[in-house]
């Protein structure tokens, strides 16, 4: 019975809770909001859930929920990439190493780091089609950006989740 002495139970409380966010932030996207679309564009707000993970929980959690969140967005995404898989993890290890040596936890830090993610992740998802498929690149990037002004609500409500979540430890007894 010692190894269970070894075992921090706080913290795979808060991984639960994450996972559970994670779940639930992945249905919202591909059940809810993939059907409703303003101007043409559809929120994409899965990233900004990984960078605020990585920004109150440091560069390890948010590289690890990156890459469980990116692993499950590809496969409910049409295709055979692993491009969220990637990006998502590099998204939350980043912007937890940012805030260890960068800046700091506030909200226009978050949101500022936010909306540079989202604006990734509708390039990474437009580029393909740019390059390969010689789609004109005016309406596509308009899309892109609309895609990511969309998402930015989102990431308000994620960064007051995640930060409520990630006092949880510290507030447990």
């Amino acid at each position: 019975m010692i190894f269970l002495d070894l075992i921090n139970l706080k913290k795979i409380r808060k991984a639960i809770v994450y996972l559970f966010c994670i779940v639930l932030t992945l249905w919202l996207q591909t059940m809810v909001f993939s059907r409703v679309a303003f101007l043409g564009a559809k929120p994409f707000f899965v990233p900004a859930l990984v960078v605020a993970i990585g920004l109150f929980e440091g560069g390890i959690w948010g590289g690890v929920l990156g890459l469980v969140t990116g692993f499950y967005c590809d496969m409910s995404l049409s295709g055979n990439t692993i491009q969220f898989t990637v990006f998502c993890t590099a998204c939350g290890f980043f912007s937890g190493c940012l805030v260890d040596f960068v800046i700091n936890r506030r909200f226009v830090s978050y949101m500022l780091l936010a909306a540079l993610t989202l604006l990734a992740a509708a390039f990474i998802q437009a580029a393909p089609l740019w390059l390969f498929r010689d789609t004109a690149p005016a309406p596509l990037f308009s899309v892109a950006g609309l895609q990511a002004v969309w998402s930015l609500p989102f990431a308000v409500l994620f960064y007051y989740i995640t930060r409520a979540i990630a006092g949880m430890e510290s507030t447990q007894t």
